[in-house]
């Protein structure tokens, strides 16, 4: 089997039948270099897309950020205070009854 195969390496493929004779290992190394190609193109494909999914979680996060940093300005008293000045509820004067668990 190994003499075959360093004997199709040595023969010049355009003498006598060097194609017509090795045409089995012809399609073989055409089928192998075909699958390679498809093999990297669905790889850059899957790169791409992984790409494009980093990006939107950083925007996703950087949303949740923001939204967050939104929240805290909403949880200040002077805004609350604003917020519900037309209502008639006012801030309380007296200071909170502390229940302590025995």
């Amino acid at each position: 089997m190994l003499k075959d195969s360093t004997k199709i390496l040595k023969i010049n493929f355009f003498d006598k039948g060097g194609i017509s004779s090795n045409m089995l290992f012809i399609f073989f190394v055409v089928f192998i270099v075909v699958v390679m190609i498809s093999i990297s193109f669905k790889s850059e494909t899957t790169n791409v897309e992984i790409r494009k999914s980093e990006q939107k979680i950083f925007d996703l996060g950087m949303k949740s950020m923001s939204l967050k940093t939104d929240m805290m300005h909403l949880y200040k008293r002077s805004v609350i205070e604003k917020r519900v000045e037309g209502t008639g509820l006012q801030t309380s004067k007296k200071l909170p009854y502390i229940i302590e668990r025995n």
